[in-house]
């Protein structure tokens, strides 16, 4: 998913003649930590909550300029890359915009939570599994044999490096619930699993995969 299928137009923008108190008025109405403020049709940037607060409320956006958050994306690029962005700078929203920093809209945390459960497939049924293992023992294959030699396949798989120990850890989710048979078949194999979620563990899950995107934020 990139940014240009997750963008919305129906957020509110300023212009750098709106003053502070426009600019703390529909952040309130809207519920927003920060606002896209235009020049003309290009972006300026983004003003925070917290630096029209500071400022007298009469003041032009334009004497804030300097203050703004400068970040935004291509329509073109991964949905990922947005999360790993707003992550950085801990936005609410991130600009999209085309050549010369023309405005197209804006992609929302909302929006970027829900591909992320889409990606890693938080919505459909199956179990979760996660395994330890040395970087070099690691074989997507291997692994995915060993599912679907138990009537079951691999519908999202996820890795990360464990920081304290070097271990890669692995993990997979897979098209059944029941996973007793699956987590036999690994052990027999001499896989190290460290954690699994079967039925009933869809909260557990959603943690879980929420906990990974945030491991592949740091790196």
């Amino acid at each position: 998913m990139t940014a240009a299928e997750l963008i919305t137009t129906q957020l509110p923008v300023l212009q750098l003649t709106d003053t502070a108190a426009d600019a703390l008025h529909k952040m309130q109405e809207h519920r927003l930590s920060e606002i896209p403020v235009i020049n003309g049709n290009q972006l300026a940037g983004l003003v925070r909550e917290e630096e029209v607060e500071d400022a007298a409320p009469d003041s032009l956006l334009s004497l804030l300029e300097d203050d703004f958050d400068r970040s935004a994306v291509r329509p073109g690029d991964f949905f990922l890359s947005l999360l790993k962005l707003m992550r950085q700078r801990d936005l609410q929203l991130v600009p999209v915009v085309e050549e010369e920093r023309g405005y197209l809209g804006a992609v929302t945390v909302t929006a970027l939570l829900q591909a992320a459960a889409q990606y890693t497939s938080s919505g459909e049924p199956g179990g979760v599994i996660i395994l330890q293992l040395l970087p070099h023992q690691f074989s997507i294959s291997e692994i995915g044999r060993i599912v679907e030699s138990n009537d079951a396949r691999v519908i999202h798989l996820n890795t990360w490096t464990e920081s304290a120990t070097g271990h890669l850890m692995v993990a997979i989710k897979v098209n059944k619930t029941e996973i007793q048979d699956i987590l036999a078949s690994l052990e027999r194999y001499e896989y190290t699993v460290v954690r699994f979620f079967g039925e009933n563990q869809s909260e557990d899950v959603l943690r879980m995969n929420f906990d990974h995107l945030m491991n592949y934020l740091r790196m």
